[in-house]
């Protein structure tokens, strides 16, 4: 693998990463704050994750096993933040409701 391959997936790793992250805090913070504005928002971010995913598995760099797991995780991480969502404030509903 080239150096330039090498920049390039952790390039689009990072995008993938940070991506996902900012994905999430803004889902949250919009949901939180009451402002479809926002969560509406953090789907730029979650547009971006995939993105930085796809430019990790085009490319034939990677072995197929790594160009699935990035694929999957990537998919998989599209909904964690609407989960994660509904899983706390079904906990804290709970949690008043003794």
């Amino acid at each position: 693998m080239t150096s330039e391959a090498v920049r390039d997936l952790m390039l689009y790793g990072m995008l993938m990463v940070s991506a996902a992250g900012f994905y999430a805090m803004f889902y949250a913070l919009g949901r939180m704050w009451g402002r479809p504005s926002v969560v509406a928002f953090s789907y730029v971010f979650a547009l971006l994750q995939a993105v930085g995913a796809l430019g990790m598995i085009l490319p034939p760099y990677l072995d197929p096993f790594w160009r699935y797991l990035i694929g999957f995780s990537s998919l998989v991480y599209l909904f964690v933040p609407q989960g994660m969502w509904w899983v706390v404030t079904t906990f804290h509903e709970r949690e008043h409701a003794h």
